[in-house]
């Protein structure tokens, strides 16, 4: 479940999920946009502020970054805050 509903399509993806040892930060991000493909949801903007736990503002928030040499794109977060969480309310955090 996620925003309340049960996934209506399934996608298959093929990824490397090895990080590098070397990343270039690029900056810290601020929010992430997306758009549902599916449900009722489907054709809406949402938007969310990361940091933003809908109790309270956490300050750490995901790097930007990129690996040198491929130019693939990575987002790291901290791992001792906890946040974003994945919920089915959504993004938190």
């Amino acid at each position: 479940m996620f925003h309340g509903q049960d996934p209506t399509d399934a996608v298959t993806l093929s990824i490397d999920t090895t990080i590098p040892d070397e990343l270039v930060v690029i900056g810290a991000c601020v929010a992430v946009e997306y758009e549902p493909l599916g449900g009722d949801k489907k054709g809406k903007l949402y938007r969310h502020e990361w940091g933003d736990t809908g109790s309270r503002k956490l300050n750490k928030r995901p790097y930007l970054c990129v690996d040198p040499n491929n130019r693939h794109r990575f987002f790291l977060v901290h791992s001792e805050s906890g946040f974003p969480v994945f919920s089915e309310r959504g993004i938190v955090g």
